[in-house]
C-alpha cells in the first residue's frame, strides 16, 4: 500500500485539478505563455542551475565543476520526479561514486540546503521591504547572517570547505540561484514581482522536504504553492493553475538537463 500510496495521490489531485479546473481553462491559460517567455525561463532555469553546481564546487573541493553539475542535474530531475524524497539519494549515490566520502558529501548536502532555505527567507524579506519601500530592511537579515559566520566555527566540519570567504560566496550563489528560479516563473507567465507571488513560489520549494511527496510531486507542490495566498485571502482557483503549468515547467526543464546528465554520470563511472 506504501508503494502505490504516491501514485494515487497524483492521481486524486489531478482528478480534483480537471474536475474544478476544465481543461480549457488550462489551455487558455498556457495560450499566454509565448514561446519567446518559454525559451527564457528555460534559460533562466538552466543558469539557476549552473549557480548551483558553482556553489557546490565552492564547498566540495573533491569534485570538478563538471561534476558537481552533473550530479546537481541529476538530483533535481529525479528529486522532482520520484515519491517521498527519495530522489535525495541520488546525491549520495553519485558523489560517493566520484570519491567523495559518505560523511563529506552528508555534511554539505546539509549545509547547502540550509543556505537554499535562508537565501529564499532573505529573498522573502527584499521583496517585502521592497513593497513596501524601505529597501535598506533588506540589508539586516544578510548583515546578521554574514555576522554569524564570523563567529561560527565552520571549519570544525570534515570535508566542508566552509571557511569565512567560501561560505559567503557560496551563500552569495543561493541567493542568485533561488532568484533566477524565481525570475523564470515570472517571465514564463509574465507576471511583475510581488510578495504574494514570492510567497507562493516559497511555499512550493518548501514542499521540498515533505516526506508525503507524491510521484511527480502533483498534489503536494499545487498545494503548498496556493496555501499561502489561500491564508492571504486570495481565490485558489488562478495559484492553483498558476502552480501546476509552472510545475510542469519545472518538470520538464529538470529532465531537459537531468535526464542527459545521467546518461553521462553512467558512462563515466562505467569506464574501468
Amino acid at each position: 500500500m506504501k508503494r502505490i500510496f504516491p501514485f494515487l495521490l497524483s492521481f486524486a489531485f489531478l482528478f480534483l485539478l480537471f474536475y474544478f479546473l476544465p481543461p480549457r481553462e488550462i489551455i487558455n491559460f498556457l495560450k499566454l505563455i509565448t514561446l519567446k517567455s518559454f525559451f527564457l525561463a528555460s534559460f533562466l532555469y538552466g543558469m539557476s542551475h549552473i549557480t548551483r553546481s558553482l556553489r557546490w564546487k565552492i564547498l566540495l573541493k573533491d569534485l570538478s565543476f563538471s561534476q558537481a553539475f552533473l550530479i546537481n542535474s541529476a538530483n533535481v530531475f529525479l528529486n522532482n520526479l520520484l515519491p517521498a524524497r527519495t530522489g535525495e539519494l541520488s546525491w549520495f549515490y553519485y558523489s560517493r561514486k566520484l570519491g567523495v566520502s559518505l560523511s563529506a558529501s552528508l555534511v554539505v548536502f546539509l549545509w547547502g540546503r540550509l543556505l537554499d532555505l535562508l537565501s529564499l527567507f532573505i529573498l522573502l524579506t527584499f521583496f517585502y521591504a521592497l513593497q513596501k519601500g524601505y529597501i535598506y530592511l533588506s540589508l539586516l537579515p544578510i548583515l546578521l547572517f554574514i555576522t554569524i559566520f564570523l563567529h561560527f566555527p565552520l571549519k570544525k566540519f570534515k570535508g566542508l570547505n566552509a571557511d569565512f570567504y567560501s561560505s559567503v560566496w557560496a551563500f552569495a550563489l543561493s541567493l542568485v540561484s533561488g532568484l533566477l528560479k524565481f525570475s523564470s516563473l515570472m517571465f514564463l507567465a509574465g507576471l511583475e514581482p510581488s510578495v504574494l507571488l514570492f510567497t507562493s513560489f516559497l511555499g512550493g520549494e518548501l514542499s521540498t522536504v515533505l516526506p508525503i511527496h507524491s510521484f511527480g510531486g502533483f498534489g503536494t507542490y499545487e498545494l503548498s504553492f496556493s496555501l499561502p495566498q489561500k491564508l492571504l485571502g486570495e481565490n485558489l482557483k488562478d495559484p492553483i493553475k498558476l502552480a501546476f503549468v509552472f510545475h510542469v515547467f519545472l518538470l520538464l526543464s529538470s529532465a531537459l538537463y537531468g535526464i542527459p546528465s545521467l546518461l553521462l554520470l553512467h558512462r563515466r563511472l562505467s569506464k574501468p
